[in-house]
């Protein structure tokens, strides 16, 4: 399954969806996701999480618990 984008800059799971604006590239969510979903784009200009796998997210939430940011919410 192919990542969604929409014009507010937000990404998504099936389960999940995470606003790009408000992530400060700390990284908890990637290292604390147990199927990998979540990944990193990581120039040194530009850096923010992005969901790589979405298909595999298994709605955990431990992104939505470990961000100290806010960037993730659970998906209506």
């Amino acid at each position: 399954m192919k990542e969604s984008f929409d014009v507010l800059n937000k990404i998504h799971t099936p389960y999940v969806c995470a606003n790009l604006r408000k992530c400060k590239a700390c990284w908890k969510c990637m290292y604390n996701c147990p199927e990998k979903v979540i990944g990193k784009v990581g120039f040194l200009w530009h850096k923010h999480i992005v969901i790589k796998n979405a298909g595999n997210c298994i709605g955990c939430k431990k992104c939505i618990r470990i961000c100290p940011y806010g960037v993730f919410s659970e998906k209506i």
